[in-house]
Formats: C-alpha cells, sequence, structure tokens
C-alpha cells in the first residue's frame, strides 16, 4: 500500500501532534500521502488537502487519529470502497482505534513491510417505513439504538425476526448490535462481548426493560429483524452509530438486517481481539 490519507479530530489538539509524527514519517520515507482537507489547512499541508471522494479514489490505506467516535464517523465514508483503515487512539477505550499513539511508528513500518492483517467487518443495514413507504435507510458499523427521551414514559417495543412476533415489552429502548458494536452501548446495557473478527451476528439488547426475564439475543445476520415503537406521543429516536438520527413515530416500521457492505479494518498481527478486551477493560 503505497498511499496514505490522513483524518484528522479537528478539536483534540493532541491528535494534530500524532499527525505532524506521521507527516515526518512519510517525508522521510519519501511516501505519497494526503490530509482530510480541513486538518490539510490547520497543519500548513494545503498542497496535501483531499476530500473524501479524493481520498477515497486515490488512498490505498486510511489513518484516522482521534477516538472511536472520529472512527465511527470518518468510516462511513468508505463503507464497501474495500479501503482499509488504521485506527489510532488518542480517546478514551479505543475499541476501533486500539493502536496507541506511542505505537504510531511501528504500525507504520510494519504496514510499510507488508506485516499487517485486513478484517472484513460487518455492517447493519436498517430501513425506517412510515405507512409502508421507505422514508430512511442507513448503515451502522457499531449499533442501530432506538431511545425515549428522559421525560416520556417507558416505550411499548414490538419486536419480529422473520415476520414472527417474538417479544412485546416495554422499556426505555433497544439496541441493535453488530459484533463491532458488542463492546460499545449494548456492553453497558447488559450485553454479551462478540468477537468481530471470528463472529458475524446480530446482537439484539434491550434497554431497561421492564421484565426480569427478558435477555439479549444473538441472531444470524441473514435473519430480518423488525421493530414497532408506540409511546405517550413524545419523542422516539432512532440513531445509527450515533451519527445519524431520526424522528419514529407510532405506527412506524423500522427493518433491520445483516448489509450487503463491509468496512475494511487494518489490524497489526501482535494484537488480537483479546488482547484488546483485556487491556481496554483492565481485565488483567
Amino acid at each position: 500500500m503505497d498511499k496514505a490519507a490522513l483524518i484528522i479530530n479537528l478539536d483534540k489538539k493532541e491528535a494534530f501532534t500524532v499527525a505532524e509524527r506521521a507527516i515526518e514519517w512519510f517525508k522521510n520515507k519519501d511516501k505519497k500521502f494526503l490530509i482530510e482537507k480541513r486538518a490539510a489547512f490547520q497543519l500548513d499541508q494545503k498542497q496535501r488537502a483531499a476530500d473524501y471522494q479524493k481520498i477515497k479514489r486515490e488512498a490505498d490505506y486510511i489513518i484516522i487519529i482521534g477516538g472511536d467516535g472520529t472512527f465511527l464517523h470518518s468510516s462511513h465514508h468508505f463503507i464497501g470502497s474495500e479501503i482499509p483503515l488504521l485506527g489510532i487512539n488518542v480517546g478514551h477505550l479505543g475499541f476501533l482505534t486500539d493502536v496507541e499513539t506511542e505505537e504510531l511508528t511501528k504500525a507504520l513500518e510494519m504496514i510499510d513491510n507488508n506485516n499487517y492483517n485486513i478484517e472484513k467487518r460487518m455492517m447493519l443495514q436498517t430501513e425506517h417505513y412510515r405507512s409502508e413507504k421507505k422514508i430512511n435507510s442507513s448503515y451502522a458499523l457499531n449499533d442501530y439504538v432506538i431511545n425515549r427521551d428522559p421525560d416520556s414514559q417507558m416505550l411499548k417495543i414490538e419486536l419480529y425476526i422473520n415476520n414472527e412476533l417474538v417479544n412485546n415489552f416495554r422499556g426505555d429502548g433497544l439496541i441493535i448490535a453488530s459484533p463491532t458494536g458488542s463492546t460499545a452501548y449494548s456492553l453497558s446495557a447488559g450485553g454479551p462481548i462478540i468477537n468481530p473478527r471470528q463472529i458475524k451476528a446480530i446482537l439484539i439488547t434491550p434497554i431497561c426493560p421492564h421484565n426480569l426475564h427478558l435477555r439479549p439475543m444473538v441472531i444470524s445476520p441473514e435473519e430480518r429483524i423488525r421493530i414497532r415503537v408506540d409511546s405517550d406521543g413524545r419523542s422516539v429516536k432512532g440513531c445509527a452509530d450515533g451519527r445519524q438520527k431520526n424522528e419514529i413515530i407510532p405506527g412506524d416500521e423500522i427493518y433491520i438486517s445483516g448489509a450487503d457492505q463491509e468496512l475494511s479494518i487494518i489490524k497489526l498481527p501482535d494484537r488480537t481481539f483479546y488482547t484488546t478486551v483485556k487491556e481496554k477493560m483492565h481485565l488483567a
């Protein structure tokens, strides 16, 4: 992979410091690289500025410097492109951006020496219908979340799988997660951890259900979920990866399944999924 592109969280000072180290490495190695245009101007690298379309056309791989939120936001531009993404963590947990800043040079050297793996991560595809008309569709790498407003009553949620009613419950909402998203919001709501490098699945995790017997479910990505939500008339939101929020009104139906597109992620061979879980969650 000869040509890199840098995408940087503009709100994190440390991200610019890390980016400057990467730029110095590229120049010393006489490597071609691009920088997302807003960051390029702030780094005084105008000649290397590129919008997302140019990055998508020309880059062989992309380095995202920020936290998991930065990675999620940026990754949506490259779904299905097969351009692999490497996340450098200047955030908190960093399950997606699992290369720490002090490992930057090592990561660049390993990529330069073709010593890396590319993982294909499954995505979720969501379709929002109102009066039998599709009004929105979206992809999610982590999850699609249905949540109530803090001042509204509990939601009534009907969950169907393959057109069969599986559960009818009241609660604060519902998380539909991919294996990648199993270590995100779903984990906080009591969902299991799923190895996204080995398993393709869809995880269904209720949020504070008013039912002691209701537990998370893991189903095949080939199965199709249908969700109907009833509320007290106040706002209910559906949100894909925390970035695309849509209002859900009574009578709407949300369909979710495994997507026909994937996302490519660069992983270093000395870092397994369980190593990341152990380190990020301080298990040892």
